[in-house]
């Protein structure tokens, strides 16, 4: 496991560094693009809310823009969900790391919606502005939640990252990305038996 774990880490890092080379060498406003219409804001979903079916089912108005990448942080499971059965992600920072995910459109109030859906207003998660990366070199301003108190880490939900994974692949995120979802729920079953 160390093995694969230690091919993963590679697989990210060299994908992060290519994708840093090609925003650096890309015209891009530093400042990062918001949306043209105040009624809506970017957000950047990379756990279960990569899967549009699933995440609609909150959010109707969600419209994706393109992919992107969180650079200089790494998904790991430090919130557990007895409803999953498992850990769910949140984002750590990492310097050099790559998180993969989708920017999508939200209409503000659905944004409201799910800040209760995902206890923000008790603190369990924070949602906050990053700014992430399209493979075009544009950077988008985009709110994601965290895990306010991270725990853990715990093993990720067979569920959960099933989300992800069918997510990922709908939404034409990198194979070396669905690689490493997919290798990560097989390491896990294989230590369920």
């Amino acid at each position: 496991m160390l093995k694969t774990v230690r091919n993963l880490t590679a697989i990210i890092s060299a994908m992060a560094l290519s994708f840093v080379a090609n925003a650096i060498a890309a015209d891009w406003d530093p400042g990062g693009k918001n949306p043209g219409d105040d009624s809506v804001i970017y957000y950047f979903g990379y756990g279960s809310n990569l899967d549009e079916t699933y995440f609609k089912q909150w959010t109707p108005s969600a419209k994706k823009v393109t992919t992107a990448h969180l650079p200089n942080y790494e998904i790991q499971f430090r919130k557990y969900s007895t409803d999953l059965e498992g850990g769910i992600s949140s984002i750590i920072p990492k310097p050099g790391g790559l998180v993969e995910g989708v920017v999508y459109t939200i209409d503000k109030d659905e944004m409201e919606a799910l800040d209760i859906l995902e206890d923000v207003p008790l603190g369990i998660y924070i949602r906050e502005t990053f700014k992430v990366v399209a493979p075009d070199g544009t950077w988008y301003n985009a709110d994601l939640y965290y895990v306010a108190d991270p725990k853990g880490p715990f093993t990720p939900s067979i569920k959960y990252l099933g989300y992800m994974i069918k997510g990922a692949k709908a939404q034409g995120i990198n194979q070396p990305w669905i690689d490493y979802l997919e290798t990560l729920r097989d390491e896990t079953l294989a230590n369920q038996q």
